[in-house]
């Protein structure tokens, strides 16, 4: 009989407990990297808070997280007031082309109503769209001091 030789292989565990502690190094090395990086992205506002001084990875973090929702709420203004701006080129644009037909009276009567109470909504008070008809068209129930957007889906 030939002789055999046996290869000692190590256990499942043993492997898995020498690849822990590398396995958390890299990902160690991977948040520093990402810290390093928001750094890098909020260094004006990491000046303006503490112009000098050690940064803690939390103070970074937290930082970025100020910025991200300072962010949000001038993004939600700006489609606010497009929204806004939308409407009113509509409103203009729908006025001009009913005071050029003069047959349509009444009906502009009944546009220019709707949209003078469309643009100045209460608080609790539902927006409709005047143009799409009514099953593709969504009603945006508006809360005080949120400006939501229709959408007809």
């Amino acid at each position: 009989m030939a002789p055999t030789i046996y290869k000692v292989t190590e256990t499942g565990t043993k492997r898995t407990n020498m690849r822990k502690p590398v396995v958390e190094k890299m990902r160690r090395d991977r948040i520093n990297r990402c810290i390093e990086q928001l750094k890098v992205l909020l260094k004006t506002e990491i000046n303006a808070s503490q112009p000098c001084g050690k940064l803690e990875k939390a103070d970074i973090l937290e930082m970025a997280v100020i910025h991200l929702k300072k962010s949000m709420r001038t993004n939600e203004n700006a489609h606010a007031q497009s929204y806004a701006d939308g409407l009113s080129r509509c409103i203009q644009e729908t006025a001009r082309f009913l005071s050029v037909h003069n047959q349509l009276q009444t009906t502009k009567f009944a546009l220019m109503g709707h949209f003078n109470s469309t643009v100045q909504p209460k608080a609790s008070e539902k927006v409709v769209c005047a143009s799409a008809p009514k099953d593709s068209c969504q009603a945006v129930s508006k809360r005080a001091g949120e400006h939501a957007l229709w959408r007809p889906w």
